[in-house]
Order: structure tokens, then C-alpha cells, then sequence
């Protein structure tokens, strides 16, 4: 909508001008403008911007007003500001969808609802603020021209930045998809086991528990949400508890016994033999989830890790462990989520499925 805005268009009443006209005895009429504007539209001009007076009257005020902000370019007599500013985009052959308008009446309305950019001050009328694009914070003739013109620089910066951005986010993409093609070319094994672990816990009565800290705690709280709710199909809720949530416990323990212990501590008042104690570390050196895992482990529960392509001191406590083939956070958590997915809807559907008592 506001790409290559070449014609920055103003009307005079209510935009450069406060719209309100000070009659002197001598019958002279005077009206009041901001010295941010009249500098606002020299730097407009010096940017390469056409800058055009749109106005409904036709008098010497315009003359003056015109030349005090060193526009040449004045439509006068525009009752009908649409069909003013396609005849100028005809005559200059500038399309106008390379127009920026500011417009504070009623009679601008269509006019900024058609051009490329449609700006509207803060005491427009109700129908001119509804047609444009965006209503500017500033009032006419107090600074609503230098704000869309800071505005105009703003997004012209913008554009010119967009390509190398673009690139960035090409690089980014495209990292991932690698990450992800290496997850499915040599982690589907240790997912799969994962997955049979779920299964076979619950069918066997036994719950899940599972925790992380920040994403990974996020994560942990999704899973729990995924079989407690739904996956994909309706189903039982399966006992899985994210060690994440309880704000008293995690607060009186990191309180009392450190922060190391909010997990471990939880795990030696919930596991039993059979349980699934899962831990989620993206460099698998995260203290309380390594106390956690082997609290889990001295109680006789399967541990399962997460981790990334390092995986720190992870591996060393756990039964089973998935290593993100990845090495940055990012990425390893791109690849938590994926891996998480696929293993919650193996998990409903072998559940659901009525197949044999375990895997």
C-alpha cells in the first residue's frame, strides 16, 4: 500500500493550516501554520517527493501560503479532490497508488480511501478518519505534516532495508529446513521409542511427568495440554503433569531449597516406579533438570531427555534421549515442537486405536 510513494498531496484547511481563519478589521484574513510543517515540507521536496497543494479555493491566501512553503505545484478550485488528484496523475503520469494524501473533511474521504496512502489528522472529521489508511496523532496545522513526513522517511528507510531482510529471513528459513530434514533422516528411532515409553506408561496405569525451564517449560506445559485435552481426535485425558506451573511450589522451594531443586523436589513427592520423568534442556546442562531426572531415576521411573546435538550431561541420566540435531537454541527448540507433535499424535492415535496392552 505505501511502497514507492512518489506525490506527497496536501490539502490547505485543517492540514496545513489549523483550519481556523482569523478575520482582522482590516478584512484581511490570516491563518495560523507550524514552522515544523513548513520545514517538514522542504525535506519532503529535498527526498525526491512532488509536493502538491490540493485546495477548494481559489484566492490569494493560497498564493501566499504556496509560496511560503515553496510548493509550485497548486490544484485550486478541487470541490471534488478524487477527481482533482486522478486528473493530476494523469497529467504528471504517476499513478495513484504512488500518492500520499492528507485530508481532514468530509469531501476528502474518497480521495484517501483511493490513493496509495491515505493520512488523516487528529481533527479530521469522522468520515475522513474512517477513509484513511491511518489518523495521525497530530492535529492540522500543528505538526500532522511533519508526522507524515517522518512517517514517509520512515517507510521509504523501511523498503530499502526489506530486501537484505529478506535475505535474513531467507537464511533463517532455510537453516531450519535443514535442521529439519537432518531430524528426519536420523532421529525418527529415538522419537518412536519415546512415543512407545508413552504408551506403554499410561496403558500400564502410570502417568508422565515432565518439565524445562523458559521455552522449555513452555513445551512442557504444551504436551501436558495436548494428551490431557486433545491432539488431533477426541479421546481420554492421560495422566501427564507439567512440573511448570504450580507457582506456590516453585516458589517456596527455589525459596527454601534453591532453584535447583524445583523439579526434583516435585518428582521425589509424585514419581513411582513406572512413571515417565521427562526433562526438556536445549543444552542439557540445566542443573535442577538434571536433579530432577535423577530423582526420577533413583525412584524407578523411565527418564527421557531432550536436548540438542551436544546434549551436555543429559545423556548421562537418562534411559533414553533425543538429541535435536541442531546447536542453536533456536533451532533446537524448532525441533522440541516438531518432535513433540509428532509424538503426542502417534501417542492419541495408538491409544485410541484399541490395538493390543502395549507396543
Amino acid at each position: 500500500m505505501v511502497k514507492g510513494i512518489r506525490v506527497l498531496a496536501l490539502d490547505i484547511d485543517g492540514v496545513l493550516t489549523d483550519g481556523i481563519a482569523l478575520l482582522k478589521s482590516s478584512g484581511r484574513e490570516e491563518k495560523r501554520i507550524s514552522f515544523h510543517d513548513l520545514d517538514a515540507v522542504t525535506q519532503a521536496r529535498r527526498s525526491g517527493l512532488t509536493v502538491v497543494l490540493v485546495t477548494a479555493e481559489s484566492n490569494t491566501m493560497v498564493d501566499r501560503i504556496a509560496k511560503r512553503f515553496g510548493v509550485e505545484h497548486v490544484v485550486r478550485d478541487a470541490k471534488d479532490k478524487l477527481l482533482a488528484l486522478t486528473a493530476l496523475s494523469d497529467q504528471i503520469g504517476i499513478s495513484l497508488d504512488k500518492f500520499c494524501y492528507i485530508g481532514d473533511s468530509d469531501r476528502d474521504a474518497p480521495a484517501l480511501s483511493q490513493v496509495g496512502l491515505g493520512l488523516a489528522p487528529a481533527n479530521a472529521t469522522s468520515a475522513a478518519k474512517a477513509a484513511a489508511h491511518r489518523v495521525l496523532s497530530h492535529p492540522g496545522g500543528a505538526g500532522a505534516v511533519a508526522e507524515a513526513v517522518a512517517l514517509l522517511r520512515r517507510l521509504q528507510t523501511d523498503g530499502e532495508r526489506a530486501g537484505a531482510l529478506e535475505e535474513d529471513m531467507r537464511r533463517i528459513v532455510e537453516d531450519s529446513l535443514a535442521s529439519h530434514r537432518r531430524l528426519l533422516d536420523e532421529s525418527l528411532p529415538v522419537l518412536v521409542q519415546v512415543a512407545q515409553t508413552f504408551v506403554r506408561a499410561i496403558r500400564t496405569g502410570h502417568k508422565i511427568l515432565i518439565f524445562g525451564n523458559g521455552g522449555s517449560a513452555a513445551d512442557a506445559q504444551h504436551v501436558a495440554g495436548e494428551l490431557v485435552g486433545r491432539f488431533l481426535q477426541e479421546s481420554e485425558p492421560w495422566p501427564i503433569l507439567a512440573l511448570t506451573t504450580d507457582t506456590s511450589v516453585l516458589t517456596a522451594v527455589g525459596n527454601d531449597w534453591g532453584f535447583a531443586e524445583v523439579f526434583a523436589r516435585q518428582v521425589r513427592a509424585l514419581a513411582r516406579p513406572g512413571d515417565v520423568v521427562v526433562g526438556i534442556s536445549t543444552s542439557g546442562r540445566s542443573p535442577n533438570v538434571l536433579r530432577g531426572l535423577q530423582a526420577g531415576r533413583e525412584l524407578g521411573a523411565t527418564t527421557i531427555g531432550f536436548t540438542g546435538a551436544d546434549g551436555g550431561e543429559m545423556k548421562e541420566h537418562v534411559s533414553v534421549c533425543f538429541h535435536a540435531p541442531a546447536e542453536t537454541t533456536p533451532r533446537i527448540q524448532e525441533l522440541h515442537l516438531l518432535a513433540w507433535h509428532a509424538i503426542c499424535e502417534i501417542v492419541e492415535a495408538e491409544l485410541t486405536s484399541g490395538l493390543g496392552s502395549t507396543l
